[in-house]
């Protein structure tokens, strides 16, 4: 976690009563959630916010028990590329 001394940051009056009530209180940027301030006691009790994803061991067990690819699809796909011609030399050049 970062820290940073209060006088670098400037807090209006009802965000502190909010956090006084021990309301979130939401940072917009451009009409956009940006931060979330929360009263230091509410912080303390929630401990580790929650991971974002899957496990490792998770995902990769799902993997492992997803279907094999076809075994023809290699094919079906130079046969794919085959009807469509040539790409081209600059993917991103204008047309």
């Amino acid at each position: 976690m970062t820290e940073i001394p209060a006088e670098e940051v400037r807090i209006p009056r009802r965000a502190r009563e909010a956090l006084a009530r021990h309301e979130e209180v939401v940072v917009l940027n451009r009409e956009r959630p940006a931060y979330v301030i929360v009263n230091p006691e509410d912080h303390a009790r929630m401990g580790r916010p929650p991971r974002r994803g899957r496990p490792l061991r998770e995902a990769l067990g799902i993997l492992a028990n997803a279907a094999p690819p076809d075994p023809s699809f290699a094919a079906d796909m130079e046969k794919v590329l085959g009807t469509v011609g040539p790409a081209p030399g600059d993917p991103w050049a204008p047309s």
